[in-house]
C-alpha cells in the first residue's frame, strides 16, 4: 500500500467504519452474521466450509504485484465463482473493499500484498465489523510483498497462488483451515492537528533509529535483504564518521551519493541517529531518559527480510517486547550480532523487557512518526501501545511449514 500516510488519513477509522454501515445497511436483512472461525476447539461443519466465500485484495503496489501486474488476472481465474478478487489503488479504497465483502458473505479475507497491505485489511475489517457489529473474517497474509514476516511468523510456504490453491481445495473439500491466533498492538493516540489515532497492528518503530530506518529503506529502490543490509550499511557507515578520528576525514574521499544526498557524508547518520525530546512511560513506570533513540514494541517475534530478528519475548502469549532507550552508535554497532540472532539487546542505556502498556508524549511542537507495521503515520502528539485482541489467520492445508 502507500507508504507514507499522513496522521490525518491514518486517525480515520469512526469515517471507515461509517463507511462500511453506510454500504450494509441495506443489506442487514439478506446477509446474516456468519460465525467466527476459532482456532482449535470449534470449526464449522463440512456445509459451512463449503459456502464459505473467499476475498482477495491485491495490492498492486507490492514488490511483486509491480513486477507481474498480471496477475491480477491469474488471481481472479484462481477463485472464481468463490469470492471476489478486488484491486486497490489507495488505501482509501480498502474501506469500500471489506464493506463489500462483508456485505457479501465473504468470511476468508486474503491479502496479496506485503505487510502494509495485511495492515490495512486487518484495521479495515475491524473497523466495519465494529461498525456493523458482524464478527470478524478470518485473515490471511501471503509473500508478495517486501518483507512477509506475518507469513513467515504463522509458517505460510510458496507463492499466493499456492496458499490460494490450497485454501479453496480445502474449502471444495468441506475442510475449514486450520487457524492460528496472533496477539496484536493497539494503538491509540492523539493528533498533533487534533483529532485521534486508532490503529491495530504486529510491530511499531514508534521513534528512533529504526523508525528512521524504514524512510531511507524505501527510498533506496531495492526491497530486498540486500537492499536492508545496504541502508544499515550507509547509515552506520555515515554515522561512524563522527567517531573521534574519523571526523576529520575529508569529505571527498567517501564516493558522492553513496552516504546519501548531502555533500556531508555524516549527513545521513546524523540525521538517521539524532536523538528525540519525549516523555516514555512503561507500565506506569517513567523511563529515566530524556532523549530516544528507540522505541520498538512488538506483539509478535519478527524476522526482518532474514537479516534482523527481533522482539523474542513477543514469541510468548499475551506479552509484548519493548526496545526502549538511547543508545550510542558504537553501542548499535556492538548489538548487531544479537540482533541477528534474535538476541535481548543487552546495554545500560536500552530497557529490553516484556510489557503490557507504553505511553509516550512529545514536547510542544515536535511530532511522533511511528512506522506499523512497515506503513509510515505522521504528525501524532500522544501514542499508547497496548495488547491488542488477537488476530485468526487461516492457515490452509499443506502450505504451512
Amino acid at each position: 500500500m502507500s507508504r507514507a500516510v499522513s496522521a490525518d488519513l491514518a486517525s480515520r477509522t469512526p469515517p471507515l467504519a461509517q463507511a462500511a454501515a453506510a454500504a450494509l445497511a441495506s443489506s442487514s436483512d439478506r446477509h446474516p452474521a456468519k460465525a467466527k472461525a476459532e482456532s482449535g476447539d470449534r470449526e464449522p461443519g463440512a456445509g459451512a466450509a463449503r459456502s464459505a466465500g473467499v476475498g482477495v485484495v491485491f495490492n498492486p503496489h507490492s514488490k511483486k504485484n509491480r513486477a507481474r501486474p498480471e496477475r491480477f488476472d491469474a488471481l481472479q481465474r484462481l477463485v472464481g465463482d468463490r469470492g471476489a478478487v478486488r484491486r486497490t489503488r489507495d488505501v482509501d479504497e480498502v474501506a469500500s473493499v471489506a464493506a463489500e465483502f462483508l456485505r457479501d458473505g465473504i468470511d476468508i479475507w486474503v491479502a496479496d500484498g506485503g505487510d502494509g497491505a495485511f495492515h490495512w485489511l486487518l484495521n479495515a475489517a475491524v473497523a466495519a465489523s465494529a461498525a456493523t457489529d458482524r464478527p470478524m473474517p478470518l485473515l490471511m497474509p501471503t509473500r508478495s510483498g517486501t518483507i512477509d514476516f506475518l507469513a513467515k511468523k504463522v509458517g505460510l510456504q510458496g507463492s499466493a497462488e499456492d496458499l490460494l490453491a490450497a485454501l479453496l481445495s480445502d474449502l471444495r473439500r468441506g475442510q475449514a483451515p486450520a487457524t492460528i491466533r496472533l496477539d496484536s498492538l493497539r494503538l491509540r493516540g492523539a493528533l498533533r492537528a487534533g483529532g485521534g489515532f486508532d490503529r491495530r497492528g504486529f510491530a511499531c518503530a514508534a521513534a528512533g533509529v529504526g523508525q528512521r530506518f524504514f524512510e531511507r529503506f524505501y527510498a533506496n529502490g531495492d526491497p530486498s535483504a540486500r537492499g536492508v543490509v545496504t541502508v544499515v550499511s550507509r547509515i552506520l557507515a555515515s554515522a561512524s564518521l563522527t567517531a573521534p578520528g574519523l571526523s576529520a576525514l575529508p569529505a571527498s574521499l567517501v564516493p558522492r551519493g553513496w552516504l546519501g544526498d548531502s555533500e556531508d557524508p555524516r549527513a545521513l547518520g546524523a540525521a538517521v541517529f539524532a536523538p528525540q525530546p519525549l516523555r516514555v512511560e512503561v507500565d506506569g513506570e517513567v523511563l529515566p531518559f530524556a532523549e530516544y533513540r528507540a522505541i520498538n514494541v512488538g506483539a509478535i517475534d519478527i524476522d526482518l527480510a532474514g537479516v534482523f530478528r527481533f522482539f523474542p519475548f513477543a514469541a510468548e502469549e499475551g506479552v509484548l517486547h519493548g526496545l526502549i532507550g538511547n543508545p550510542g552508535v558504537s553501542e548499535v554497532i556492538r548489538l548487531m550480532p544479537a540482533m541477528a540472532r534474535g538476541k535481548p539487546l543487552v546495554s545500560p542505556n536500552i530497557v529490553d523487557r516484556r510489557l503490557q502498556t507504553l505511553r509516550m508524549t512529545a514536547p510542544a511542537e515536535t511530532t511522533i512518526d511511528p512506522v506499523i507495521d512497515g506503513e509510515l503515520f505522521f504528525g501524532l502528539s500522544a501514542l499508547e501501545i497496548s495488547l491488542g485482541a488477537q488476530v485468526a489467520i487461516a492457515l490452509p492445508g499443506g502450505a504451512a511449514g
